[in-house]
């Protein structure tokens, strides 16, 4: 009879402990929820672990199975205090990692079951504790288990009296949802982690990026939408997207996405889109279906580009393309007639080979001069200096040189050009460059005609040629350039004289436009 009330008296000892965990238990996953990291989440399990089993202290580790090392995850908030009053240099806060694998804590992690050593001073497996540690009378250690393998331990040290069995009990009770606590953590990081991952990604997408609902209803987009179009999401949904469609193409572009909901496949249109403050954009806008496992559309997923852009730049290339093929032609054309008369004009296959070289030589110059400019224009002091130099004339006592910066369009550019070449290869032969004491005078202004139309008045004159004012009994090329090419091809006004003292040409050109020449 005298052993009920010691079995009564054992049997709530029992239940109280199993209350003690149970709540235990409850605290570890209602904090879970809650705590900002996974150290904060092991300091709650060894507060825990401390409360039911009367430790003064404790530590959680994990294995590190690359390294075969334990790297702690937590010190509990007494194990901290206590490093304080032993006075440990032990960095605070700052739990340890890398530890190898021996003594008691080993011992644990090897056999993979829980252990007490009371004995923790003295027992054989003591390795002796690391200097700043206090000293440790008693030890606890239970194993963390995960699919059958061990993933780590929680260590309890210096209960007053020793631990008990039922110490390593309740440890062990505990210990199955220290691990579930601490997986479920480490997934929410996770899933944390990547949907941040995914929010910043869709946020330094420079295209405007969206996901609807089934139904095509519910919109939730990233912040290019709203910045962008200043649409929000709420406003965007239920097809109030299609408010931004440009009249024009609202039709076409709804259309489109009613036969994609209702076949389920992806849809690419390009339409304009009324943006915030800066009118119709181009945009080019995809959208298709994302499907489960099953092959069931959950939700679609869309992307909006500007094409604006590229749409002018394309524009831009054809323009080229056909500017490109119209001075092909073009030159064609000179080239061809520059033959014709070269060949009309010469006295022999030399002499044809000599005036061709020279004056497709001109031609080549003007059209390199014209590429270099992404204006297509040409300066018209450059023009003259290349020609000049091309047979073999720079600055000097002889000539002068006066006049504004002009930038003369590409289709006068060979005429004039030519006309220049043949200047200068004439007072090379006959005229300024070849005469002892010969000098030329070349000047140009830009003037206003009668129509208030800017007009390139360009005046050639050499003097000091002693010549036979008599004008050449046939008309040669650079005659006929300039008196017939140049007003035909270009409205140009021009007189060329061959007087006593040198050659005398003026040249009044069109320029077109009222911007200023100079």
């Amino acid at each position: 009879m005298r052993m009920e009330p010691r079995d009564e008296t054992s049997l709530l000892a029992t239940l109280a402990r199993k209350n003690a965990v149970l709540e235990g238990i409850n605290r570890i996953f209602h904090e879970a929820l809650t705590a900002p990291s996974l150290e904060a989440l092991g300091r709650v399990c060894l507060r825990v672990a401390e409360d039911v089993t009367g430790a003064s202290f404790s530590f959680m580790g994990e294995i590190d199975r690359a390294t075969d090392l334990l790297d702690e995850i937590a010190i509990s908030e007494r194990g901290w205090a206590a490093f304080e009053a032993a006075k440990s240099d032990w960095p605070h806060g700052k739990v340890p990692t890398g530890l190898t694998i021996h003594g008691l804590y080993g011992r644990v992690l090897r056999e993979g079951k829980g252990l007490i050593f009371n004995d923790a001073a003295t027992h054989a497996d003591r390795v002796g504790t690391p200097a700043g540690h206090p000293p440790l009378e008693c030890f606890l250690g239970v194993p963390l288990h995960q699919n059958g393998a061990v993933i780590g331990m929680v260590g309890l040290g210096n209960r007053a009296g020793g631990f008990r069995d039922e110490d390593l009990a309740a440890a062990e009770e505990l210990a199955p949802a220290i691990v579930q606590a601490l997986h479920s953590k480490r997934a929410e990081m996770a899933l944390r982690d990547s949907e941040e991952q995914r929010r910043v990604t869709l946020e330094l997408v420079p295209a405007m990026l969206w996901r609807v609902d089934l139904d095509g209803l519910r919109i939730a987009s990233n912040q290019q939408w709203h910045a962008i179009t200043g649409q929000t999401d709420e406003q965007a949904s239920n097809g109030g997207w299609m408010e931004l469609i440009h009249p024009s193409e609202a039709g076409k572009v709804s259309r489109a996405f009613r036969r994609a909901y209702a076949a389920g496949e992806p849809v690419t249109v390009q339409c304009r889109v009324r943006q915030a403050g800066v009118g119709y954009r181009a945009l080019l806008i995809r959208q298709v279906p994302v499907r489960d496992g099953a092959g069931q559309i959950t939700h679609w997923f869309g992307a909006a580009t500007d094409i604006s852009d590229m749409q002018s730049l394309e524009e831009r290339q054809r323009v080229l393309v056909a500017e490109l093929q119209h001075r092909v032609r073009n030159i064609l054309t000179v080239v061809r007639s520059v033959f014709a008369r070269t060949v009309e004009g010469a006295e022999s296959l030399d002499d044809v080979a000599d005036h061709f070289r020279g004056r497709l030589d001109a031609l080549a110059r003007t059209q390199v001069s014209a590429t270099l400019n992404a204006s297509g224009t040409v300066d018209l002091e450059n023009l003259i200096r290349d020609e000049l130099l091309s047979v073999g004339v720079s600055d000097g006592p002889g000539l002068t040189m006066t006049g504004p910066d002009v930038a003369l369009p590409v289709g006068a550019v060979e005429l004039l050009g030519l006309a220049i070449h043949e200047l200068a290869t004439n007072a090379l032969k006959f005229g300024a460059f070849r005469a002892p004491g010969g000098s030329l005078s070349i000047v140009w202004d830009v003037n206003v005609d009668g129509r208030s139309a800017r007009r390139l008045d360009l005046r050639w004159v050499e003097q000091g040629v002693p010549a036979i004012p008599i004008r050449p009994a046939r008309q040669g090329f650079g005659t006929e350039l300039i008196e017939e090419a140049l007003p035909y091809r270009l409205g140009a006004e021009t007189r060329l004289e061959f007087r006593g003292g040198g050659v005398r040409c003026t040249i009044g050109l069109p320029l077109g436009g009222d911007e200023e020449g100079a």
